[in-house]
C-alpha cells in the first residue's frame, strides 16, 4: 500500500499536518510520495527522493490523500481523473464535507485504513462534450450561465433528445448527488445521496415561476440548448471555465468511470449532513 500526498499549499497549518502524517508513515515503514509543489512545506527534511510532480505521483501511489478543503479535494479529482485510485480527504477548510478527516483524527483514521476498516464509495462523475469532443468531466457540477453580461440567457433542456423545458435565466447547473449539498442547493436543488443513480437540472435565477429543479436517471443524455447571441460559459467544478457564443449545444452524460473515496468505518451521509449543514437542526432548542 504506497500513498501519494498532495494538497493546498496555501492552507494554514498544512506543514503541520504534512510532518504529522510523514512521521507516521515513517514510524510504520508505510511507503509514501509527496506533490512535488510542496516541497517549500516540508523543510527542513530531507524528502527529495520522495517529491514527485502531481502526475507521476498519482500513478506510482495506490491511495491518494488530498490535503486542504473540499475545493482541493476537488481539484484532485481533477488528476485522478480515469486512474482508478480511492483517494482520502484532510479537512483544513471551513465546511469539510468531502474532505471530512480532521487533523487530530490522522493518526486512528490511518491506523484503520492499514487493517482495512474502512468504506469506500463510488462517486459518480459527469463528463461534457461540446462539438462532439470532450473538454472535461466534474464531480459536483457542470454550469452553464451568462458571461460579461447582466442579460439572462435563453436556454433549452433535452433529456434523451426529448424537450424539458425553454426558460430565460443567468443559467443552469447539472449536479451529481455529490454536488447536491454544493451550488444546486444554493440555487434551491433538493439533497440527493450520493449512492442516488440521478442527475439534477437546476435553473439559476429562472425569469420564470413554472421551471423548478428536474431529477433525472444518469443513465441518460443531457442536452442544452443556447439560443440568443449572449455568451455563454461552462464551468466544471468551479474551476477554470471555457467561453462560447451561441447558438450552442453542450452534452453532459455521466463518465465511464466513477471517483472511489474512502471513509471513516462508520460514515454516514446523514451524519454529515447533520453535522456539516445543520441537517434537522431544531432552532427553537434553548428557546422559551
Amino acid at each position: 500500500m504506497i500513498f501519494g500526498i498532495i494538497g493546498n499549499k496555501g492552507k494554514k497549518g498544512i506543514d503541520k499536518v504534512l510532518k504529522t502524517i510523514i512521521k507516521y508513515f515513517s514510524d510504520k515503514n508505510i511507503p509514501f510520495y509527496i506533490d512535488s509543489d510542496l516541497k517549500e512545506e516540508l523543510r527542513p527534511l530531507n524528502l527529495k527522493h520522495n517529491l514527485f510532480p502531481i502526475d507521476s505521483l498519482i500513478k506510482k501511489s495506490d491511495i491518494i490523500v488530498s490535503i486542504g478543503g473540499d475545493g482541493t479535494f476537488l481539484n484532485s479529482t481533477r488528476h485522478i481523473n480515469d486512474s482508478n485510485k480511492p483517494i482520502i480527504g484532510i479537512n483544513l477548510g471551513t465546511l469539510g464535507f468531502m474532505s471530512d478527516v480532521m487533523p487530530s483524527e490522522i493518526k486512528t483514521f490511518f491506523n484503520d485504513v492499514i487493517k482495512g476498516k474502512y468504506k469506500t464509495i463510488d462517486l459518480c462523475l459527469t463528463k461534457c462534450t461540446l462539438n462532439k469532443k470532450y473538454v472535461f468531466s466534474a464531480l459536483n457540477e457542470i454550469v452553464i450561465d451568462k458571461c460579461d453580461s447582466i442579460k439572462m440567457v435563453e436556454l433549452g433542456i433535452f433529456y434523451n433528445k426529448e424537450f424539458v423545458g425553454r426558460f430565460y435565466a443567468d443559467g443552469v447547473l447539472v449536479s451529481t448527488p455529490t454536488g447536491s449539498t454544493g451550488y444546486s442547493l444554493s440555487s434551491g436543488g433538493p439533497i440527493i445521496t450520493p449512492f442516488s443513480k440521478v442527475f439534477i437540472i437546476t435553473p439559476i435565477c429562472p425569469h420564470s415561476l413554472n421551471f423548478r429543479p428536474v431529477i433525472v436517471p444518469d443513465s441518460g443524455t443531457i442536452m442544452i440548448k443556447s439560443y440568443n447571441k449572449e455568451k455563454v460559459r461552462i464551468t466544471p467544478d468551479g474551476f477554470n471555465g471555457i467561453i462560447r457564443k451561441a447558438p450552442l449545444e453542450i452534452i453532459i452524460e455521466k463518465t465511464e468511470y466513477s471517483l472511489k473515496a474512502i471513509k471513516k468505518h462508520n460514515w454516514s451521509f446523514f451524519n454529515t449532513l447533520n453535522e456539516k449543514l445543520l441537517w434537522g437542526e431544531d432552532i427553537r432548542k434553548g428557546k422559551r
